[in-house]
């Protein structure tokens, strides 16, 4: 897709990443969590992300209790996509709030990397 990430309702966003994710699963291959998305500014919603078995499936709203929320910006969530907005600084600064397991949230972090998300939108 040539899409620039400014384009992406949330929605739509949610939907690539899955896509992204699934589509070489090879970085989250043993990674188990479900970490919620409380998504706020610009753009609304909340979204689970589950992780198991070397997939990731979105689904919106709560479904079940996870073991990690952050609370962020549309525009900090796009941010930390393209790897402009570490972790650390986030959580410092204030711009995401997490509730639950924040070293799932390093490892989220260390695996987007990975995945190189500007260069596949």
């Amino acid at each position: 897709m040539t899409k620039s990430i400014e384009a992406y309702s949330l929605p739509e966003l949610m939907t690539r990443i899955e896509e992204i994710f699934n589509e070489n699963p090879g970085p989250i291959q043993g990674f188990e969590a479900i970490v919620q998305y409380d998504i706020h500014g610009g753009a609304e919603g909340t979204y689970q992300h589950y992780f198991h078995d070397g997939k990731l499936t979105i689904k919106e709203g709560v479904e079940t209790t996870p073991g990690l929320t952050m609370q962020l910006s549309f525009d900090n969530f796009k941010k930390s996509l393209l790897g402009k907005l570490g972790g650390t600084m986030a959580l410092l600064t204030g711009k995401v709030k997490v509730k639950g397991d924040v070293s799932t949230g390093f490892k989220i972090e260390s695996i987007v990397k990975k995945y190189n998300i500007k260069e596949q939108l």
